[in-house]
């Protein structure tokens, strides 16, 4: 068996225990269910006719409504456990004792995690798509749709890779999950008053900020990519395109910031690993 075989292995291994964990199963039920809230709002309550002009945009509604907050805490139960339930369940040095390199063993786990991660939001994607069809008609720019898919699961992975860090630094998954979803839900709730003091002060400083909290490029690139491609300055409905606060940037400010708050937390977790007694089950 070669280096990528034992790769794949690891991978393969990292989905059916994923898939095992009843956090997780439930929340991809969870988020494949709410995939269907917007089409019932759109559907069954009375909506002004100015927000009924996006039927034809319903598959981007579809698509992005979960990534704003379901697919974020999909990225995180699934990473935060990647390693951490390993060493809590004492299976890390049972994995490792086989003829399988440091490196190979954690590469597979986050490809392994990662990729569970990219085919749910692919679920979810293919059933916005589905949905929009079969219930506003013919979509328009729908051509597109890989691109916004591929910008959702890239901006996935600051929280992805945060949760991977957590789970082998602290090596304990409800730490873990504690620490990235507050850091997660904590730049949901800063950015608002960063805005609000930029607006009372007029202070550029403030919105610099909120443009390296690390939900800002995750937040919004996928809306970026839209409006580049074909959007322009038609407005979604459910406040889709200023959930991850609205402050102006560029895609490249959004996938520089994307990029940093990716490789750092990796980088941190490799060098954690490799440096250290994997019998060690916490930080300490």
């Amino acid at each position: 068996m070669n280096d990528i075989q034992r790769i794949l292995t690891i991978a393969r291994y990292e989905w059916r225990r994923a898939l095992a964990r009843r956090k997780v199963f439930l929340l991809i039920v969870l988020t494949i269910t709410a995939e269907f809230l917007p089409f019932i709002v759109l559907t069954q309550l009375p909506i002004p006719p100015a927000i009924r002009i996006v039927n034809s945009l319903m598959w981007l509604v579809g698509t992005i409504f979960p990534h704003a907050l379901f697919l974020q805490f999909i990225a995180i139960f699934i990473s935060t456990g990647a390693t951490a339930e390993e060493y809590e369940q004492g299976t890390a040095d049972s994995i490792l004792s086989k003829p399988i390199r440091r490196t190979e063993y954690l590469i597979g786990k986050f490809i392994g995690g990662y990729s569970l991660f990219a085919f749910t939001a692919f679920l979810t994607s293919a059933l916005a798509m589905i949905l929009s069809y079969s219930t506003f008609g013919p979509q328009e720019f729908a051509e597109f749709a890989p691109a916004i898919y591929i910008s959702i699961i890239f901006a996935s992975l600051v929280f992805f890779t945060m949760g991977f860090m957590t789970g082998e630094v602290f090596r304990t998954s409800s730490l873990a999950y504690l620490v990235s979803s507050t850091v997660f839900i904590a730049s949901l709730i800063l950015g608002p008053f960063l805005l609000l003091a930029s607006n009372l002060t007029g202070e550029q400083f403030y919105l610099d900020i909120v443009r390296w909290l690390p939900n800002w490029g995750a937040s919004n690139l996928p809306m970026m990519v839209a409006r580049a491609l074909f959007l322009q300055n038609v407005r979604l409905p459910f406040g889709l395109g200023d959930f991850g606060i609205a402050v102006n940037g560029t895609i490249l400010q959004a996938l520089t910031s994307i990029s940093i708050y990716a490789i750092v937390p990796m980088v941190i977790a490799f060098l954690r690993f490799l440096r250290s007694d994997v019998t060690n089950k916490s930080s300490t």
